[in-house]
């Protein structure tokens, strides 16, 4: 999706008042205030509050598949892509702590299809990702074999989801990076097949 100049200012600006108001506050009165411009002008750039949502995670959706195919296609060894992941996306959510409100609550859009729709695809996308890295793993003789690959998967994202929406809920009260390094390294540590011989 290619955004205008005044399309990526309202979704920067919309990004700013979830990060204040949280997704209930997020009001067009209110972004059309702050960008200066009338309600029926913020229309003719998106056609909905719904679709300014669904443009947010979008451009989400392209810089975790662009993020993750580079770790991916990447020299380094699996645990070390493992690390990238997991780095990469508490970074990037730390630019953007918003975007965590927004893709995590999925209560709140069960009635949207298009945003569960575009959440889902963010996540199928990612889970293919890792499961790439962690089929490597397993081929190269450094995770475990034994281990369901779905179960794997579920593990890596469903630990990073579960981190991100802690430090969410607790208005950002923790370091997210520290503990997404610590998390990455006990997950590594959980799939090893040297950690688990011992």
């Amino acid at each position: 999706m290619e955004l205008s100049e005044r399309q990526s200012e309202i979704l920067e600006r919309s990004i700013e008042i979830i990060a204040e108001k949280g997704i209930q506050g997020f009001t067009t009165r209110e972004l059309s205030r702050r960008i200066g411009i009338s309600e029926p002008a913020l229309y003719r750039h998106f056609d909905s509050k719904h679709a300014i949502l669904v443009a947010i995670l979008e451009q989400f959706a392209i810089w975790s598949s662009r993020v993750l195919q580079e770790i991916v296609q990447s020299d380094r060894s699996p645990e070390n892509k493992l690390r990238a992941f997991f780095l990469q996306h508490t970074k990037r959510f730390l630019e953007y702590p918003a975007t965590s409100g927004i893709f995590f609550a999925v209560e709140i859009f069960m009635d949207q299809r298009e945003l569960i729709d575009t959440i889902s695809r963010v996540m199928e996308s990612a889970e293919e990702y890792v499961r790439s890295i962690l089929d490597e793993g397993i081929e190269s003789g450094i995770f475990r074999r034994e281990v369901p690959m779905q179960h794997q998967t579920m593990t890596v994202l469903g630990t990073l989801r579960l981190l991100v929406t802690r430090w969410y809920l607790s208005k950002y009260q923790f370091d997210l990076a520290q503990e997404g390094a610590a998390l990455a390294e006990s997950i590594i540590s959980l799939l090893s097949v040297a950690a688990n011989k011992r």
